[in-house]
């Protein structure tokens, strides 16, 4: 059964900061599916024609022109079977990409650590961006079901080089979210705060917060160099 979305855009450039070239790819879907602020798991399918079929597509759009290519699907780079992973490594090499940007959850720290390493045999710096939402234990695990666990910061720096943190959640605080920023700059390359984007299926936002960030916050860090600040989901040019 084919859920994901067709007509969505899967292929985007990025001009400032970080200039890279963005795909949206599609795979088999996450394997966690539990956070509760997430409904993306839904853009996959099981069927490996389409899902080469609409990744061939998205690469074909690959010129190479920054040498840097973000890598994006439902979940985790590891929910790309082998024959996508390849194709992925295929356009690397033929559009001399030599910095590749990923996705992976937590809970696949020793994958990582194997990519990394057939990475490097290929002479591509590989990037490992993960999705830690906050570094409050409670807030990321009993309210967002993340699954993560209670690692800390520096093990969690072990696994990823760059992060995602998430804004805007029932019981998050402006005070907590500015602790998450200060800490994801100090520690990790690069870090991607997220404005939460509620829909009816998960959980409640906290419109005053985002309020808040948007007025005492975005304007600190907005113009970080280490730092993306997406007030929408889509701004990076993919998704919907």
């Amino acid at each position: 059964m084919i859920i994901m979305v067709h007509d969505m855009p899967r292929y985007a450039k990025v001009k400032d900061k970080d200039p890279r070239e963005v795909v949206l790819l599609v795979g088999n879907g996450c394997f966690w599916k539990k956070c509760g602020f997430c409904n993306y798991f839904n853009d996959f399918t099981k069927d490996p024609e389409e899902q080469y079929k609409v990744n061939k597509e998205v690469f074909d759009k690959v010129t190479g022109e920054f040498g840097t290519l973000e890598a994006i699907n439902s979940g985790s780079i590891f929910e790309l079977n082998s024959q996508n992973q390849d194709l992925l490594f295929e356009v690397c090499k033929n559009k001399n990409i030599k910095k590749l940007i990923i996705e992976s959850h937590y809970v696949y720290k020793k994958k990582i650590l194997d990519f990394k390493e057939k990475c490097n045999k290929l002479g591509i710096n590989l990037v490992v961006h993960g999705g830690v939402e906050t570094f409050d234990y409670n807030v990321r695990e009993n309210l967002m079901k993340k699954g993560m666990g209670n690692p800390t910061v520096s093990e969690i720096r072990e696994v990823f080089d760059e992060i995602n943190l998430l804004v805007g959640v029932k019981g998050q605080t402006l005070k907590q979210v500015e602790e998450d920023i200060e800490i994801g700059l100090k520690y990790f390359d690069r870090i991607c705060v997220n404005l939460y984007k509620e829909m009816p299926d998960i959980m409640p936002g906290d419109d005053l917060l985002k309020k808040e960030f948007i007025e005492k916050l975005y304007p600190k860090y907005k113009d970080n160099p280490k730092a993306d600040i997406l007030i929408n989901n889509t701004d990076l040019g993919v998704g919907d």
